[in-house]
């Protein structure tokens, strides 16, 4: 519909040649959705038991197959419905369920059991993996993805695939080696992805999710001490055991361990919820119902959680620069900017100078790195302006005082923003300037001469400075 007319569009719908192919292509999907109907009712009618397949023979097996069809005729058809059409996600709910189905129904076989109970459930989770063939699934949503890159469906069905092929096999360093390689190539699917549309909130909420799971994986340091801070990395400090749905959630909090606690309201929440992963047994990876999934992985050293965290910083820096209206790249960037600060600390307090003054460093490096360029580029675009906002107002909220020893700190502080009162300046004068050359009323209110959103921001600088000049003198009034 983007670029074209409405009566262009609706005359080729309404062209006989068109309605006739469109009528016929409805057909199809109607006799197919009939079918994958039927077949589904016909198997969960009368599911045969295990015990008398096992016991009749083949020719009793042969009775049963005619009397429920395949789970693999299903997920054949689904395959087929949803890469002409990802977006119904009831096809998506039909397929999870035959994928579950053939878990649920797997002949114990097919699960090598032992005398050793962890043994047991190790063979059991490797099983269940492998019948959940990865590839497949994500070879289909790619496809699908590819048709209509923002399919809500698609893309949780993506996440569900991958959730549930993590929580397999999870004792095997080989299945976490395998399972980081297949995380990566996910990240360079969102590049790509990025590249048709650099505004995507699905795509980067996938990112998000993704980088989730890889801090879930596990690190490769299997010492007990960081190389960057030097410090042994006690039990209680470090927690090697934490809920498997926490983990396999696409949650950043199951992970962050190296984090101060006060910065958990900017990890990212899970997207796939309790439930989802207790319909197949995430929840339980042991035989007295206890969860036994990550114990075999090392938690992450602050040295590969600082690799993840400016992997993604640098990521958002440049997506921001290809386009300054990217508000997605902005919010994401918005939640990384507490972790870096962190990095950036090395660990101070959040109440010490150092750790302020590293807080108006790195908004100072913002303001001059980013926001400058953007606001003179793209001046009425309010998505630069938002991130304005919450770098001020984030700075604002690092400000401390300690024992009178943050003058420097105060300084920065102020220099910043006085610095922003005068760019921002200079950007009404030269756009006050550009709205007198040329016939002023052929422009459009929100454009050049108006520029709300620079008067917006300066008043938002002033506001702040004021009220910190404010703070500032009810303390030396103290002091006196």
């Amino acid at each position: 519909m983007h670029g074209q007319k409405r009566a262009e569009y609706k005359a080729r719908l309404l062209h006989p040649d068109t309605r006739a192919k469109l009528g016929s292509k409805a057909q199809q999907w109607n006799h197919l959705s009939e079918e994958l109907l039927k077949q589904r009712r016909r198997l969960f009618s009368s599911p045969p038991p295990l015990s008398d397949i096992d016991t009749r023979g083949k020719a009793n097996e042969g009775n049963a197959a005619a009397a429920a069809p395949s789970p693999e005729v299903l997920l054949a058809l689904t395959e087929k419905m949803l890469s002409v059409n990802p977006d119904p996600s009831h096809l998506w709910n039909i397929r999870r369920e035959m994928l579950v189905y053939l878990i649920q129904t797997a002949p114990p076989s097919a699960i090598n059991t032992t005398d050793d109970d962890q043994e047991g459930v190790d063979n059991d989770s490797s099983a269940k993996s492998s019948i959940l063939d990865i590839e497949v699934e994500l070879k289909l949503t790619a496809h699908c993805l590819q048709r209509n890159p923002k399919s809500y469906s698609a893309w949780f069905h993506r996440k569900w695939a991958l959730v549930y092929f993590m929580n397999g096999s999870t004792s095997q360093q080989e299945h976490w080696t395998n399972m980081k390689s297949i995380l990566q190539s996910e990240l360079e699917l969102c590049v790509q992805f990025l590249q048709l549309d650099e505004r995507n909130f699905h795509c980067w909420n996938f990112r998000r999710f993704v980088v989730g799971l890889l801090g879930s994986s596990g690190g490769s340091d299997v010492t007990t001490t960081s190389e960057n801070d030097g410090e042994v990395n006690n039990d209680d400090d470090e927690p090697t055991t934490t809920s498997a749905v926490d983990n396999f959630s696409g949650s950043w909090s199951a992970w962050m361990h190296q984090i101060e606690e006060e910065d958990k309201d900017v990890w990212m929440g899970p997207q796939i919820s309790q439930n989802a992963c207790r319909a197949v047994g995430m929840s339980t990876g042991s035989k007295d119902g206890s969860s036994d999934a990550i114990k075999s992985t090392t938690p992450l050293s602050k040295r590969e959680l600082e690799k993840i965290i400016m992997n993604e910083w640098d990521f958002s820096t440049a997506k921001i620069q290809d386009n300054f209206s990217n508000g997605s790249a902005f919010h994401y960037r918005s939640k990384l900017l507490p972790l870096v600060l962190e990095f950036r600390s090395s660990g101070d307090s959040a109440s010490s100078p150092s750790e302020a003054y590293e807080a108006i460093s790195l908004a100072r490096d913002e303001w001059d790195a980013i926001l400058l360029d953007a606001i003179f580029t793209e001046p009425d675009d309010q998505t630069i302006w938002f991130y304005h906002r919450f770098i001020v107002t984030w700075a604002q909220r690092n400000m401390v005082v300690v024992d009178g020893a943050d003058t420097e700190v105060t300084e920065e502080f102020e220099g910043l923003l006085y610095d922003m009162v005068d760019s921002i300046q200079e950007l009404i004068d030269v756009e006050k300037e550009d709205s007198f050359e040329g016939n002023t009323q052929d422009r459009h209110e929100s454009k050049g001469a108006k520029c709300k959103w620079a008067y917006l921001g300066m008043h938002l600088v002033l506001s702040t400075l004021l009220e910190f000049k404010s703070n500032e003198l009810d303390d030396e009034d103290k002091i006196e």
